[in-house]
């Protein structure tokens, strides 16, 4: 039976000096709760142009989402391929057909304290529980918090080609301009229509909230001695500052 790698199992595997004691009991299941399954989930395909969106937690990904299903049908949901398809396979298939991926990134301390604003509101743990995790340096709770190359593994161990947008105000011209400026159609380029990446699911308008004392944590436990943070999130901080 082939191994599964959802973005649990790396996060453990590949990062478990950092996780949390509850990282290993959601990798193991916790009746009622889901995780980020393995393969292109929540990933887009615009087959003409071979362009290939990739999901990311807390980088705008929901936004993203919502407006290719509404405005792009040119984007197919890789969702929808049958179950039986292999992901590896695929993202083999798109490197040799010379597709590229794009992604959204966002800066690492940005993303951390919105992820674990997330995982809190989500899960309501202890607030001492959780600072006794970051004192130890246990910075992963759940996917929202892991790394951001970890989602992108399907394009960065087959060496595709990968494009980063980064997440800021100017997400929405910044996205049209990339898939504007890939399609091959003279005419198709003409004729494409802009379109609007609405902000949802915005942390700091979840209930309960804790925004601010995700904040107080990242400023009183994490940025006194970041040495373990920028370890752990090195990779992010690359893909951040290679972004457009």
């Amino acid at each position: 039976m082939k191994k599964r790698r959802a973005v649990i199992d790396d996060l453990v595997e590949q990062y478990g000096e950092y996780c949390s004691t509850f990282t290993f009991k959601l990798r193991n299941g916790i009746s009622g709760e889901e995780i980020h399954k393995e393969g292109f989930v929540n990933c887009f395909w615009e087959k003409k142009n071979k362009l290939v969106y990739l999901h990311v937690d807390k980088c705008g990904s929901t936004s993203i989402t919502s407006a290719f299903r509404k405005d792009c049908p040119n984007f197919y949901s890789l969702d929808k391929l049958p179950r039986a398809k292999d992901a590896d396979y695929l993202a083999k298939y798109f490197v040799e057909s010379d597709h590229i991926f794009f992604a959204i990134t966002r800066d690492p301390v940005e993303r951390w304290i919105s992820g674990l604003n997330e995982f809190m509101c989500r899960y309501k743990p202890p607030i001492e529980w959780v600072v006794s995790q970051i004192k130890s340096k246990k910075y992963i709770f759940d996917e929202h918090t892991g790394p951001q190359k970890v989602f992108l593994r399907l394009c960065l161990e087959n060496r595709g080609k990968l494009k980063l947008i980064k997440l800021d105000e100017d997400l929405s011209p910044k996205v049209n301009v990339f898939i504007k400026n890939h399609i091959v159609d003279e005419v198709d380029k003409i004729k494409y229509k802009p379109f609007i990446i609405p902000h949802l699911r915005n942390s700091k308008y979840f209930v309960p909230n804790y925004k601010s004392i995700c904040k107080k944590i990242y400023s009183q436990y994490v940025e006194p001695d970041k040495t373990a943070f920028n370890k752990l999130y090195g990779g992010d901080y690359e893909l951040y500052s290679s972004g457009v």
